[in-house]
């Protein structure tokens, strides 16, 4: 197997434990590239809420950014390809929300910007089921928004997706349930406890890696994957090889072709060093 590909998550998996890229993994991205393996960006965080340190990398060009819901070109800031949830499906999705009205907060997405519901910004001091540095991402990258269903129903036309931020594990439970029996054309997901990830039928980072894998002309049985959660499970298994690391989520973990060692050690790092490796002996 030749890797042409490293498609890699960021939060828990290439990002250390406070959410930061080490200089060892800034260096294997690099490698990477210089090896002509192309380093893909494969996110469920919007374009805009990229770290910066992440795309000033030399050699990373390309990003799956909203769980599939946009490719990008991250040094032209250029969308190759989008998608919209139905109009219809956002109306529904605001309708079960409404039914929490003071437990759910709604995140909406449009041309890779976040909007967020100020109750849930103005709430995050005081909420200790956030970590410190995901309190930090969310006050930097979203915009907020005094109404958010007003902010939702004049651009339902355009959203690329919809968050549910939930910190009742029961409700979070319900809500799942009642994604999939009340809202049409959606794909639904979740990258930590506390958060429901929503968009169109066709998103999703497996799917996303498909779409880059025909922009770049790149068979995804050349490409390797990295991932921590349930809404990377669906890349680990696309990918010709599926890494987890080791403090992922059940679904991500039985989804891998590998288990690595934890986001905390710089395993992502090791291994895309190996795989580099590997590609030189087998050239030589």
């Amino acid at each position: 197997m030749k890797i042409e590909m490293v498609a890699f998550d960021l939060d828990d998996t290439a990002l250390d434990g406070k959410g930061r890229l080490s200089e060892k993994t800034r260096d294997a991205f690099i490698k990477a590239k210089e090896a002509g393996i192309e380093p893909v960006i494969a996110s469920g965080r919007s374009f805009y809420s990229l770290p910066e340190d992440i795309i000033d990398v030399p050699g990373i060009r390309y990003a799956i950014c909203s769980n599939g819901a946009n490719l990008f070109d991250v040094k032209n800031k250029c969308c190759l390809r989008s998608f919209s949830l139905k109009p219809h499906s956002v109306d529904q999705i605001v309708r079960v929300a409404d039914d929490y009205a003071d437990r759910v907060y709604l995140d909406a997405f449009t041309k890779g910007v976040p909007h967020s519901d100020r109750r849930l910004l103005d709430t995050l001091l005081s909420n200790d089921r956030i970590s410190e540095h995901r309190k930090r991402y969310l006050k930097k990258t979203r915009l907020p928004e005094d109404n958010i269903r007003d902010f939702i129903e004049q651009n339902k036309t355009s959203l690329d997706c919809m968050n549910y931020n939930v910190f009742d594990s029961a409700l979070f439970d319900e809500l799942y349930e009642r994604l999939g029996n009340e809202v049409d054309d959606i794909y639904y997901t979740s990258s930590i406890p506390e958060l429901i990830e929503i968009s169109y039928k066709e998103c999703g980072k497996g799917n996303g890696l498909l779409g880059m894998c025909e922009y770049l002309g790149i068979d995804i049985k050349n490409v390797a994957a990295f991932g921590n959660a349930d809404n990377d499970a669906d890349m680990i298994k696309a990918a010709g090889l599926g890494f987890a690391v080791a403090n992922s989520s059940k679904l991500a973990l039985d989804a891998a072709d590998e288990i690595i060692g934890p986001n905390t050690e710089d395993s992502v790092a090791d291994k895309i060093i190996e795989l580099i490796e590997a590609g030189k002996n087998r050239s030589h």
